[in-house]
Order: structure tokens, then sequence, then C-alpha cells
């Protein structure tokens, strides 16, 4: 290339910085002075102070959710409902029509079977027809039926037992991430959460899936919804360590997605997008996630970390890593669900981004004129 070309060169070298190619986001000088940020430069004892404080927020918040679930078991008085299934047993001196008499001396047990009440609130019992039961209790069904044998004649001094074989408003779904949803029934025993999810995991490929669990970036946790109260959440490997009793009519929800997720920008990182995680991540962590910084063009004394508060404006936090102190810091700083992870470009970048896309466009035109 002739030396008349090289002032045109120069000037369109300057223009194209200013206007051809944008950078990758803000400069690190322009963050440090926005004004709708509070800025913190970060140390490694704050950053340690809250690792610390994020570490006591989740023990609580555990031992929460757990003093919540291990309350008293609701279980109001229990009613007969359409869907409900009775095995019920007729205690008489006499026997059934058509049945061979009693030799004992005593009481004999009649056996008659098994009975759902229909959407109607009444079951179809042997020789005494319709029987209404919907809205009694068990003992009150019992009451009843021997009440209508006797009424109809057809024992002498009749008593009846009546147990719940199933009941539809009684079963705990167990739901989400565990294939087909199951129903599991809650008898007077009672019911633990890690009864009732582990029965619904099965082999728990659908959930669990293959290999190490904790190489996943999604963390599996159970929620429990119990009458019109909030769901309860706790992380699966406390759900199936403790004992947790369940009360009828409960929801658990099996979920498995990532803990927090982080959103990655700048031009400084290999790689942006959101990036999630099974547990809370430090940003050390998430920095290596995003595949380090790119060293080529990252300016590494720029690294922040963007977080929104309520009602106050957004926290800007500042790690100095020209000093070594924001490296140890980085390893030890929590990040949060949609905290945003900012790598500033070092300032020449951008010319340097023109002067390669010049070499490769401008100077062949211009060598060819000269």
């Amino acid at each position: 290339m002739s030396a008349r070309h090289l002032p045109a060169l120069a000037i369109l070298l300057a223009a194209s910085a200013c206007s051809t190619l944008p950078g990758g986001g803000p400069s690190a000088a322009t963050l440090r002075q926005t004004p709708a940020v509070d800025v913190v430069a970060v140390t490694p004892e704050m950053a340690e102070a809250a690792r610390a404080q994020a570490v006591t927020a989740r023990s609580a918040a555990l031992d929460d959710a757990l003093a919540r679930l291990r309350g008293p078991v609701v279980n109001p008085q229990f009613q007969l409902a359409a869907g409900d299934t009775l095995d019920v047993t007729m205690w008489s001196y006499s026997a059934l029509p058509g049945a061979n008499a009693f030799t004992a001396s005593g009481p004999a047990a009649m056996p008659l079977g098994s009975f759902t009440v229909a959407s109607d609130g009444a079951v179809l019992l042997p020789y005494a027809g319709r029987t209404p039961l919907a809205g009694l209790t068990l003992a009150e069904a019992q009451r009843a039926i021997a009440a209508r044998y006797a009424a109809l004649r057809i024992l002498q001094g009749p008593t009846a037992t009546v147990r719940l074989a199933s009941s539809p408003q009684s079963d705990v779904l167990v739901t989400g991430a565990v294939g087909q949803p199951k129903a599991i029934a809650w008898g007077p025993a009672g019911l633990t959460l890690a009864q009732a999810v582990t029965q619904a995991l099965g082999d728990g490929n659908a959930t669990l899936g293959q290999g190490d669990l904790s190489a996943t970036r999604s963390a599996v946790r159970v929620s429990v919804t119990r009458g019109g109260a909030a769901p309860i959440e706790l992380p699966i490997a406390t759900a199936l360590e403790e004992r947790i009793p369940l009360s009828p009519g409960d929801r658990v929800v099996v979920r498995k997605a990532p803990l927090v997720e982080v959103t990655m920008l700048g031009g400084g990182t290999r790689r942006n997008g959101v990036i999630g995680f099974a547990k809370q991540p430090a940003l050390a962590e998430a920095l290596a996630e995003a595949n380090g910084l790119d060293g080529n063009v990252a300016n590494d004394h720029a690294v922040f970390v963007l977080r929104r508060r309520a009602g106050a404006k957004p926290v800007l936090y500042d790690f100095a890593w020209k000093r070594g102190e924001g490296l140890i810091a980085a390893q030890q700083f929590p990040l949060e669900s949609e905290d945003v992870v900012y790598v500033a470009e070092a300032p020449i970048v951008s010319v340097q981004k023109v002067i390669g896309l010049l070499f490769q466009v401008t100077l062949p035109a211009q060598v060819l004129k000269g």
C-alpha cells in the first residue's frame, strides 16, 4: 500500500472506532459512574460475611419449613363421600336369609363385602338395598347400617363393622417430575413424605436420571401443599431423610429445575446467556461455568454483579481483581437468582475489532486502486 493512503486510513480507523462496530457493552468507567445504582466495592471480608449470611438464611428457611410440616397432622372429622370404598361386616345372632342357621351360642360375623359410595351418596347393601351414607362418620355409618337391617327385620340385634378401604378425598397426590402422577392412599397408620415420594419415584429415572445427581445443573426439590396454605418446599434429600408426617389430602409436587439462574453478559466473557445452578454458586463458579474470561478482550479489572433490590436502587458490586482481592472475594461471594454478572471489555477492543475488519475489507480495495 502506498504512503498516500495512510492518512485516509487513519481517519477511517478513528471514525470506525466510534461508530462502525459497537463494543461488547458499557465500559467499566461508565458502570461505576451510573447514578441509577449504588456501587459497592467488594472486599474479601464483605464477601465472606455475605456467604455466612446466605448459609444462615438457608438453614433458617429449612428449619422453618420442617417446623411447619411437623406440626399436628391435619385430620378433620372424616365424613364419607362419593367414591369412598367400605368393607362391611355384620354381626348378629341370626343368619342372613338363605344362609345356614348358626350353631354357635354367640353372634357370628357375616362379611358382606366391599361397597363404593355412589354419586347419590348411598351404597347398595344385600337385602337392605339403598342406604344413604354420604356425610356420615364411620361410627355413624355403622349405626345407620345396623339400624337399616334391624328396621327391615333382616337380622336379629345386628351390629355393623365398617372399615374404610380407600378414599379419594384422603389420598395424597404426588405429581411433577415423577413420570406419571400417583395417588397414594392415606390410612389410619399415617403416611410420611419419604414414603409418598419413594412410592411415586419408582426406579427414579424420571426424576434423578442417570449418573451422579450432583453433576446436574437442576436441583430436585419437593413441595407440600396443605389445605389453602402456601406450598412448603424442601430439598429432596431432606424430604427422604427426615420423618415428616403428611395429612390426608396433601398435595406433593416434585420439581427439577435450577435453584439459581444467573445472567452472564459482557464482551469479556467467553459465554453469554442465562446459566442455571443446582445450588447457590459463588461468583468464581459462575465465571468458570461461562468458560472463564476471554483473555484477548476482557478487562480483568472490571468484573461486576448487578443485583436488584425491592423498593431501592439496584446494587452494583465491583470486584477489584487487579489487586488479587477481587479473586479472593469472588470465591466467597454468593450469587442470587436474577443477578447479572458483567465483565467489561478492555477499552482498546473496539478499535482492534475495526482494524481487523478493515484489514479484511478496506485494504484489499485500497491496494487495487494503488
